[in-house]
């Protein structure tokens, strides 16, 4: 039974890669709806778990085509940092299962953003992205008004659902999350897809109107992290993605956030009064872990992590670690930390030099949510997939100075290397 099942599961992949091959459009499509309605625990074990994004994302890797790749320097900066890992864990202590988890959740999504362009055209991905955020934002807003989370349901019985099938309240009040585990990786997703909305091409009215949803959505879940990373998204959007989007809705863009911070803000900011100790608690805790960078190695894991005999793990006396960037410095040391910021530094000067993309904008306006959080369920996905984007749409950008001022970059048909001519 076990070999027919494994034969069945080759050949729905192989007809699944032609699929993708013959209709690129479709992987897309396949990939967002996975990515913003398929939580983390849905997937298979073999040996290592693979989530259903994972496994998606693989085929739709196998689809694509590496015609037109340009090697940059951020590519040099990935593959510098997956040695470094390699090389933390082969001679500085760091563990097989931490190098595996940077290399199927973070690498492998990296791969895809990098590719994804390859025959699709940039424009729709962007308003794929911004209409699974859209999307999954109206069932945020359900599932607080109803108070009730259906993907909680889907009970897979393996470890990942014990981690993430538990709703947290914040002030009394349940704080959303939909499919994705947690309402912090819920409000960073949706800070980066709000950009994606920001630009897509749909008429002005129904752009800011789904951005309203997706800042409702966003409040809901409680998340400063999140919260700010929407409006810190969108605020750089309307400061640099001058060629992507007409000065009206930018400016339009800017009166909306305002005056959703006046409206929304106050009730927020009553949860969190609620919520007394326990906010004042979660941003104290984060403020502390600091000082664990003191015991971080050069290159390796930390000499202060333990492991008890229940199996619980520490580093010094902290067991979570709610910082991307700290948590990378204990497991791995500090020069692949290093490599890291250097890839966010290398964004934020394209961004500087007027050469910003709405994905290097998504990834800049991540760095407050890097060290508040670390990257956990598909909102690690999403954030490697859109540094791969950036890479890649940085690259279309780069091959000539745009033409139409409020059109974006890729309205040049010359431009559109990724678009439809390979778009079927």
């Amino acid at each position: 039974m076990n070999a027919i099942l494994a034969v069945l599961a080759v050949c729905g992949m192989v007809g699944a890669v032609l699929l993708f091959r013959a209709y690129p459009r479709i992987v897309i499509v396949v990939w967002a709806a996975t990515l913003f309605l398929v939580p983390i625990w849905v997937g298979v074990q073999a040996g290592i778990y693979f989530s259903a994004l994972v496994l998606v994302t693989v085929l739709a890797i196998a689809s694509a085509s590496l015609h037109g790749l340009r090697w940059t320097v951020v590519d040099t900066l990935v593959v510098t940092f997956v040695l470094l890992l390699l090389m933390a864990t082969a001679i500085g202590g760091s563990t097989g299962g931490h190098l595996l988890i940077v290399l199927i959740d973070w690498m492998i999504p990296y791969a895809w953003g990098r590719v994804v362009l390859s025959r699709v055209d940039i424009h729709w991905v962007h308003g794929v992205l911004a209409g699974g955020a859209v999307l999954i934002s109206v069932l945020a807003l359900a599932e607080f008004v109803v108070g009730t989370n259906v993907f909680v349901a889907i009970d897979t019985a393996n470890p990942q659902y014990l981690t993430w099938g538990e709703l947290q309240p914040r002030g009394g009040v349940m704080r959303v999350e939909a499919s994705f585990g947690h309402s912090i990786a819920l409000g960073s997703s949706l800070a980066i897809a709000s950009g994606f909305v920001a630009v897509a091409r749909w008429p002005m009215w129904l752009r800011l109107l789904s951005l309203v949803v997706v800042l409702a959505a966003a409040g809901v879940t409680f998340s400063r992290i999140g919260i700010v990373g929407v409006f810190l998204t969108l605020l750089l959007a309307a400061a640099f993605l001058g060629a992507w989007m007409p000065r009206a809705f930018r400016i339009a863009l800017v009166v909306l956030l305002a005056a959703i911070a006046a409206i929304g803000l106050p009730f927020i900011w009553n949860v969190f009064e609620q919520a007394g100790e326990e906010a004042a608690g979660s941003a104290e805790y984060r403020g502390n872990l600091v000082a664990l960078l003191g015991d971080s190695s050069v290159l390796g894991i930390t000499p202060s992590w333990t492991v008890l005999p229940t199996g619980e793990t520490y580093y010094g006396s902290f067991q979570s670690i709610d910082n991307a960037l700290i948590l990378t410095a204990l497991r791995f040391g500090l020069l692949p930390l290093g490599v890291l910021i250097a890839i966010v530094v290398v964004g934020l000067v394209t961004i500087l030099r007027g050469r910003g993309t709405p994905a290097s904008i998504a990834l800049v306006a991540q760095t407050p949510a890097l060290v508040s959080v670390a990257l956990i369920t598909q909102y690690a996905d999403f954030l490697w997939f859109t540094v791969g984007l950036a890479v890649a749409s940085y690259t279309l950008i780069s091959k000539k100075e745009p033409i139409e001022p409020h059109g974006g970059y890729l309205d040049q048909p010359a431009l559109e290397l990724g678009g439809a001519g390979r778009d079927r």
